[in-house]
């Protein structure tokens, strides 16, 4: 590596799931969180509501913290719509339950993004990621199981455990529906200079 490389990455999530994911790819980073109220942000197109999800995280945490210019600020955010229907963090035992039983039904779509803004250089790089899953049957016990386990209710998404066990077929890939396209963020953060 060379030795003049001193740029900074901020990973702007409080998703462990990013969290992990970003630590398995090898990524050396600190976290900042936006704590944004996501339901005050609308729009019907879910690839552009994941996108102002995004930006408005890089907003709020650029608005209560100072960096140096040599640092690379990482947001994303995830929707899940199934059969057009958009699906968020679930609140509720009987809404996870009633939601897992309808997956078999149809076509789910993940939509995450990701944005990466450079401090110094003042620049955003942004995309948005689709992937599409259709399921088979999914057995009482898992969902059950989903509807009793913590971090179901943590994400929108599906975080890669025993559940895409149940997956007939997916286009896209695993790590957006864990959380970051984290071959999208390679491409940005060699744009930006991150590797040089």
């Amino acid at each position: 590596m060379n030795k003049k490389k001193k740029i900074k990455l901020i990973l702007g999530s409080a998703s462990s799931f990013r969290k992990k994911l970003l630590e398995d790819a090898g990524f050396v980073f600190d976290v900042k969180t936006a704590d944004i109220d996501e339901k005050q942000i609308r729009h019907e197109d879910f690839k552009e509501l994941v996108l102002r999800l995004g930006l408005a995280k890089r907003d709020a945490i650029l608005a209560k913290n100072k960096f140096s210019k040599n640092t690379i600020l990482i947001t994303s955010d995830l929707v899940v719509s199934h059969n057009g229907k958009l699906r968020e963090k679930p609140v509720s035992k009987e809404e996870v339950i009633a939601w897992h039983k309808e997956y078999p039904k149809g076509e789910t779509v993940v939509f995450c993004s990701i944005v990466v803004y450079h401090i110094g250089l003042n620049k955003t790089l942004k995309a948005v990621d689709v992937v599409s899953i259709k399921w088979g049957k999914i057995p009482t016990r898992v969902i059950h199981q989903m509807a009793d386990d913590p971090m179901t209710y943590k994400g929108a998404g599906f975080v890669g455990r025993a559940f895409f066990h149940y997956a007939k077929s997916t286009k896209g890939a695993i790590d957006t529906v864990i959380g970051v396209p984290v071959r999208i963020l390679e491409d940005f953060l060699e744009k930006l200079g991150y590797y040089k």
